[in-house]
């Protein structure tokens, strides 16, 4: 497990100071472990190296053992401390400990009292009133546990396009494998997956995949409740072309292509020579190849719209975010701190707005050929109110407007909120629209037909975050997006360095979607962004 990253390391020590509440263990033990893991994430150094020169231990609040743990985590991929953990749990634990409404402590009970140890079973505790009968179990508790139980079923078998890749990505390494593309519903851009599929170079017969089971020349290995992967083994580089084309499906698209006659030395020649347009992998569920296809291509975005700073719940200062933005190539840096409302997250009274004023007024005095745009992500109210007043909204370059509360309205509710803000003029952009935390909150009931009908009326820009969790506006509704003229940006919500790099999964959603650059006003420069999304 060599290069294992200080992320990796610190969630395994989430996971153990989770278990040790869920097994009811001392609180101050758990806050130790979650102490450490959030200390091991914000290193600059490698927590993995730092063990291995027998170093880590001179980190302020980090011993021995944490030290010994993270050199069993190098050298085993798991540590003692957590093998004994998991033998004290259900196996089924990492599925209940996701039931919304079902936190350690609630699972703690459940597991002492009932004995539950699947999902299954805790399905049918909440069915025959034994849940509702355990002290600290009501009624509306229950019914939301059940709710949260038929999510996680529908669910099964799913994974993120994030999640995915890097999967994949580990499959490859460890199987030493050669010339190995990711194909699949990964490749076509799909937000969640249900098969890992690999093209690579080697032979089947040189391949020992315990556990595996064995198609012709495709491995197939079983992951429980994951989706499963697909590894394809060729020889020759022309089969390894058409494999990968085959692979990356879908069936239908690959069909009808290939009953044409043709040569496959490149996926550009499967095409060529069968007299068809190339089409992009993130396309072929909607394109056959007749017409030229028109994508948008990852270097056209230009500026990173939507990013959090330390003014509200951001890692990084507007200087440190400003100089990472234009470290990645990019012309400008479009902000959005959260507002008031926003506790949770540092939100900015209106005084805090007027001094981060200050300082990026200061960066734009010394940094005349990077902007720095002042927005905000101000809250919707349930009413549909701004969070803010007129007269702060107005000073701003520009409005992101989202729901982060009373996700339970009806839908009618919930739809006449987000009409009114969109058709605010201060308002120019929605973010988050439907509120999706893919496989882990659906989204919440509103009329996406009706809010982006009134968007179009007020020429007010739709979001989509490029958040590997969210995704949202899903991709199912770009083209009506375009059809109605909606300018579509894609942000990814920035809260950290790292999180600038989460563009990449929105373009291929965008282009999974069939968003043209033309279509996402942050391919523009500072002055034709706002100038698209203004009202």
């Amino acid at each position: 497990m060599a290069g294992l990253s200080n992320r990796e390391i610190a969630d395994v020590f989430r996971e153990i100071e989770l278990l040790l509440r869920v097994l009811g263990e001392d609180e101050g033990r758990a806050q130790t472990y979650g102490r450490v893991a959030w200390q091991i994430e914000r290193m600059e150094e490698s927590a993995a190296d730092l063990a291995a020169a027998g170093r880590l231990v001179e980190k302020k609040g980090i011993g021995p053992r944490i030290q010994s743990s993270v050199a069993e985590l190098v050298d085993r991929g798991t540590c003692t401390r957590l093998e004994e953990l998991h033998a004290r749990v259900p196996r089924g634990l990492p599925e209940l400990l996701r039931v919304p409404g079902l936190g350690p402590k609630r699972l703690h009970t459940v597991l002492g009292e009932l004995h539950v140890e699947s999902l299954e079973e805790l399905r049918a505790a909440a069915e025959d009133g034994r849940l509702e009968a355990l002290k600290g179990f009501g009624a509306k508790s229950v019914e939301k546990i059940r709710e949260g139980i038929a999510f996680l079923e529908r669910s099964r078998g799913l994974l993120r396009m994030d999640d995915a890749l890097r999967l994949a990505q580990e499959t490859i390494s460890r199987l030493g494998l050669a010339d190995a593309e990711v194909a699949g519903p990964l490749r076509r851009g799909e937000p969640l997956v249900d098969a890992i599929a690999i093209v690579a170079k080697g032979s089947p017969d040189g391949l020992l995949l315990p556990g595996a089971a064995r198609e012709g020349d495709v491995w197939i290995l079983p992951r429980g409740l994951l989706p499963e992967i697909r590894v394809r083994l060729v020889v020759e580089g022309e089969r390894l072309a058409r494999a990968l084309f085959e692979e990356t499906g879908p069936a239908d698209h690959v069909e009808r292509v290939l009953a044409r006659p043709g040569r496959d030395r490149s996926e550009e020649e499967i095409y060529a020579s069968r007299g068809l347009f190339p089409v992009p992998p993130e396309r072929r569920h909607a394109c056959d190849g007749e017409t030229p296809v028109d994508v948008l291509e990852p270097s056209a975005i230009r500026g990173l719209v939507h990013a959090h700073t330390t003014w509200s719940d951001g890692r990084l200062s507007v200087h440190g975010l400003a100089e990472a933005a234009r470290a990645r190539g990019y012309a400008y840096l479009a902000l959005s701190d959260h507002s008031r409302s926003a506790q949770y997250a540092n939100g900015l009274t209106a005084e805090r707005r007027e001094a981060q004023k200050s300082e990026v007024e200061a960066w734009n005095r010394a940094n005349p050929s990077f902007p720095v745009l002042r927005g905000t992500e101000v809250d919707i109210l349930p009413d549909g109110s701004l969070d803010y007043p007129d007269d702060v909204l107005e000073r701003l370059d520009f409005v992101i407007a989202s729901v982060h509360s009373a996700f339970g309205q009806t839908p009618e509710a919930m739809t006449e909120r987000i009409v009114k803000a969109v058709r605010s003029p201060h308002v120019d952009i929605l973010g988050h629209p439907t509120g999706r935390l893919l496989l882990r909150r659906d989204p919440y009931a509103v009329d996406m037909e009706r809010v982006l009908a009134a968007a179009a009326e007020s020429g007010t820009a739709v979001e989509l975050n490029a958040n590997p969790w969210r995704l949202d506006l899903d991709p199912s509704l770009h083209a009506r997006a375009q059809e109605l003229g909606i300018q579509v940006p894609i942000c990814p919500d920035a809260h950290s360095e790292a999180d600038l790099d989460l563009v990449r999964w929105g373009v291929l959603a965008a282009r999974h979607g069939g968003l043209r650059a033309a279509d996402v006003p942050n391919t523009r420069d500072a002055r034709g962004f706002l100038e698209a999304v203004a009202k």
